[in-house]
């Protein structure tokens, strides 16, 4: 009997509590560069979730030593000419530990076609990755959630 409940409570689990994988549509587009690839949204618009409009494409590449880059692209994942953009932007990496979030800023540089940064440590696993830019004055968010 014990069994039967528990079969029964995993398949009908209600997934309306699952996180909702970022703010802006979801996209399944592989990256260029063999890294993540999310919707970026006007940062304004981040509460709307996956009904926030697409403005741009970003592609999250991470290294070891917490090397991040993030590369921009239009919709067709045509990489962006980056002069409209600011040079510096900001990225928050946060992780949940023992029912408290905890957060830890970064700042990332506009270098050639892409963004670069140092990652801190994230707290725990799974983390999460805002990036921030802007882009001819309005500040643009791309969500990379469920990192490890």
């Amino acid at each position: 009997m014990k069994l039967l409940t528990l079969l029964a409570s995993l398949i009908f689990a209600n997934p309306t509590f699952a996180h909702d994988e970022g703010h802006g549509p979801k996209l399944a587009d592989a990256g260029k560069y063999g890294g993540l690839v999310s919707a970026v949204v006007l940062k304004a618009d981040a509460a709307k979730g996956a009904k926030a409009l697409l403005v741009h494409k970003a592609e999250l590449v991470r290294w070891s030593d917490g090397t991040t880059r993030v590369y921009m692209y239009d919709e067709s994942m045509k990489p962006l000419d980056m002069k409209s953009f600011e040079s510096t932007g900001r990225a928050s990496v946060a992780a949940k530990v023992k029912g408290k979030r905890l957060e830890k800023s970064f700042k990332l540089e506009l270098k050639d076609n892409f963004f670069v940064g140092k990652m801190p440590k994230p707290e725990g696993k799974p983390y999460d990755l805002d990036i921030t830019l802007k882009e001819q004055g309005k500040e643009l968010l791309s969500a990379f959630d469920n990192l490890d």
